[in-house]
């Protein structure tokens, strides 16, 4: 039964650390970005596939050429593309995928610019986030923690006394 415990324990921390990591991922949320994971290779080597980037809502001025955009493309779609030309008179951007030959074939607009996409990411962490909004892990890392719950109440640790004695053993041995 001790096993069975060590095991469920095991477990349980490492569910402990997919949600500290999930934390972690999400912590820039505080400072008003927004994570999204890069589907395609369009911004490789700058934005792998899997990655986790963030962006965060930009006035029009501030955006420049040379900075990386995420933007509306179609109904339900978002695109993350650098600027390469900036439309002062139209208030639009050209932009273009950092591994892409060609430009985009029509300008985006401002109103379709959804932010400005912080120097930093997380290559690989993506992969990560999509396994762990899956209902099927969010119930088995729940139930984990549960069975350990459980574990600990119904199967007693090592009592005071014989953590005591135990302790003085190993103190006269040495």
């Amino acid at each position: 039964m001790k096993i069975v415990k060590g095991v469920i324990r095991i477990a349980s921390w490492l569910v402990y650390l997919c949600i500290a990591c999930y934390l972690l991922i999400a912590a820039p949320i505080i400072a008003g970005y927004k994570p999204v994971v890069v589907l395609s290779g369009s911004m490789e080597p700058t934005y792998h596939v899997g990655s986790v980037i963030y962006y965060r809502q930009t006035p029009f001025e501030d955006i420049r050429e040379g900075d990386a955009i995420t933007f509306r493309a179609g109904e339900d779609g978002m695109v993350t593309h650098r600027v390469v030309k900036k439309n002062e008179l139209s208030g639009t951007f050209q932009t273009k995928g950092d591994a892409n030959q060609t430009e985009d074939p029509s300008p985006v607009e401002y109103k379709n610019v959804i932010g400005k996409v912080w120097k930093i990411s997380i290559p690989y962490a993506g992969y990560f986030v999509a396994y762990s909004r899956n209902i099927t892990v969010i119930g088995i890392m729940a139930a984990i923690i549960v069975l350990n719950v459980v574990c600990d109440s119904l199967i007693p640790g090592k009592k005071e006394g014989e953590e005591r004695a135990e302790n003085e053993k190993k103190e006269r041995l040495s």
